[in-house]
């Protein structure tokens, strides 16, 4: 994420308390698209078990959007801010879908 008062660039998952962090939602929006194209095209070219597999597994990607989002919009439980907040000035910036 790029802040909106001071323009330094953060990650939306800088604040997660999981080892390494959790993924930002925008990284995994992206993903997600990018596995469910995927899916889609082998369903076109009807490739047997990689069409079900690929379905699969893009909505499991799909639904950790949602999840990192709200990881990131709330409170961590190691950290004293949420995700949303510059780690340099302070300000809190709105936190999307795309963020990364």
């Amino acid at each position: 994420m790029r802040c909106a008062q001071c323009r330094t660039r953060f990650s939306a998952a800088w604040a997660q308390p999981a080892p390494g962090g959790s993924s930002a939602p925008g990284a995994l929006l992206c993903f997600a698209v990018v596995l469910s194209s995927a899916t889609a095209a082998a369903f076109v070219l009807e490739l047997a078990y990689v069409r079900w597999v690929g379905l699969g597994i893009s909505a499991f990607v799909a639904m950790q959007v949602p999840i990192a989002w709200s990881d990131c919009r709330s409170r961590a439980s190691l950290a004293d801010h949420g995700g949303g907040v510059c780690p340099k000035c302070g300000f809190q910036n709105p936190l999307r879908l795309w963020s990364l």
